[in-house]
């Protein structure tokens, strides 16, 4: 589902539907230092004293382990269903089993919950349920379709795409569904919500002014600003933690750069100046980082790479290469990881990167089923 998603949601823009869218302390190692006896001036004889015993070295701090769980879906079974394993790749669950779709999971802040799209009713519509695959529950109910669920920051609120009223519109409910509010009213499609991190804005996508632009809303509703004027399409924002900058994809160049801008609209500035079309910018956890990835340009013999630079775009360092797509990026909670989804080796499967010595791990291996949409569980 995530393949090319950026892409895929412009195009479903265009055509006015919405998008399915630390450092670690090492010890220093030194030489044991060893008490010996102690030579005295009396002539007469000392028994020796006994020896202390040497001091281990220490030894340097274990590198920690990747923690968590990592939600992520899977057509193994024939159809898409949304399974779970540790951030190891050991005890897999699978959690849903329907003859349907289900898309695009999504923690709860707590952990406790996943919201997801499904079509096991005909249509497609928002559900949840509890982190084991209990609790199921259907959160939305109409013959308009609701996908991209996406939780507040506090987890009791989720905001969705919804194309109920003949055009697709953002609106916001309550955790367990109640209280449907719509938020945007405009004849182009809005779509591609995503939370501030102090729950008080949603970003969102729209292409009301002819091609997709960022627009900022209240959870509450109201009148929605643009947040910048470009005159190429953008895509893709995400917060930063402390909620002072938006990172984004912008074509104004020609291909898709990542830019930065502040939360007022203010400061925009152009992280990545390459040739290649970048993607899926995700920020680390503590806002100094940006992960990204680049693909393709159709037709070329180019590879996709997973890149992380400095959030300010500075010193960009290539930790991923090969095959068509290495995005969806995910950050573990304590940022030394990140999971993503590669098809480098013949089809979609999932992988964690270790950030401090660049090495990688597959977790699964099911071709030629595909696993895609990594999500690691906020705690």
């Amino acid at each position: 589902m995530k393949n090319k998603i950026t892409f895929l949601l412009l195009a479903s823009l265009a055509l006015g539907l919405a998008a399915f869218l630390s450092a670690c302390n090492w010890n220093p190692v030194g030489l044991p230092g060893v008490a010996g006896n102690t030579p005295v001036s009396t002539p007469e004889p000392v028994l020796p004293t006994d020896t202390p015993e040497p001091t281990l070295p220490p030894t340097a701090t274990p590198f920690p382990a990747p923690s968590g769980r990592i939600a992520f879906v899977s057509d193994r079974s024939g159809d898409r269903e949304i399974y779970v394993m540790n951030a190891d790749g050991s005890g897999l669950a699978r959690l849903t089993n329907d003859p349907g779709e289900d898309r695009a999971p999504v923690w709860s802040p707590d952990g406790r919950r996943i919201a997801f799209t499904s079509n096991r009713d005909g249509n497609w519509e928002i559900y949840v349920m509890n982190a084991n695959g209990s609790g199921l529950a259907r959160l939305t109910d109409d013959p308009g379709n609701d996908t991209g669920p996406v939780w507040s920051p506090d987890g009791r609120q989720i905001a969705f795409d919804s194309y109920r009223d003949g055009n697709w519109e953002i609106y916001a409910m309550n955790a367990d569904g109640s209280g449907q509010t719509r938020l945007t009213d405009d004849p182009g499609g809005d779509s591609y919500p995503v939370w501030s991190p102090g729950g008080d804005w949603l970003a969102f996508l729209t292409n009301r002014d002819g091609n997709a632009n960022i627009y900022l809303v209240r959870p509450w509703g109201g009148g929605a600003a643009r947040l910048v004027d470009t005159p190429a399409p953008d895509s893709a924002p995400t917060w930063s933690p402390d909620g002072s900058r938006i990172a984004f994809l912008s074509w104004t160049e020609g291909n898709p750069d990542i830019y930065t801008v502040n939360a007022d609209g203010s400061g925009l500035t152009r992280l990545t100046q390459t040739a290649a079309a970048e993607d899926c910018p995700a920020w680390s956890l503590d806002g100094l980082r940006l992960a990204y990835c680049t693909i393709p340009t159709e037709g070329s013999d180019e590879l996709s790479s997973l890149f992380i630079s400095l959030a300010d775009g500075s010193n960009p360092a290539m930790f991923v290469t090969g095959g068509q797509f290495n995005c969806a990026i995910s950050w573990s909670p304590g940022g030394l990881y990140l999971t993503f989804q590669s098809d480098r080796d013949g089809n979609n499967e999932i992988y964690t990167l270790n950030i401090w010595d660049g090495t990688s791990v597959r977790l699964t291996d099911n071709p030629p089923a595909s696993s895609d949409s990594p999500a690691w569980s906020p705690r």
